[in-house]
């Protein structure tokens, strides 16, 4: 079973720009949340498990800054891949335009 698969490069590096665009924000946001949330064993009180609590939010943070780094990574491959479908579907569009009209010389394509 085949099938012609068609899709516009247009659109697919839209969507590549778009994945991008979201990389860098998440990227952006990340470094913001990192900045404002630097918080040492002092801030958590002069309680008995202070230092816990600290060791315990500084994993959660870590966790968290990783997860997103991640994510930021996801986004910035599937960029790199859309655009390289688009690329290819362009050139497919381009060569098969080129076989058109040297088989049909008298047809506007």
């Amino acid at each position: 079973m085949s099938g012609e698969i068609r899709a516009d490069p247009v659109e697919l590096a839209r969507v590549a720009q778009s994945c991008l665009d979201s990389s860098q924000d998440l990227a952006t946001a990340l470094r913001t949340a990192r900045a404002d949330t630097m918080l040492s064993t002092s801030d958590f009180g002069n309680v008995a498990n202070a230092g816990r609590q600290s060791e315990a939010y500084h994993g959660v943070e870590g966790s968290a800054g990783t997860a997103v780094e991640r994510l930021v990574t996801v986004l910035e491959v599937d960029n790199e891949s859309l655009l390289r479908v688009a690329f290819a579907y362009q050139q497919a569009d381009e060569e098969a335009e080129r076989k058109l009209r040297q088989k049909h010389r008298n047809i506007p394509i």
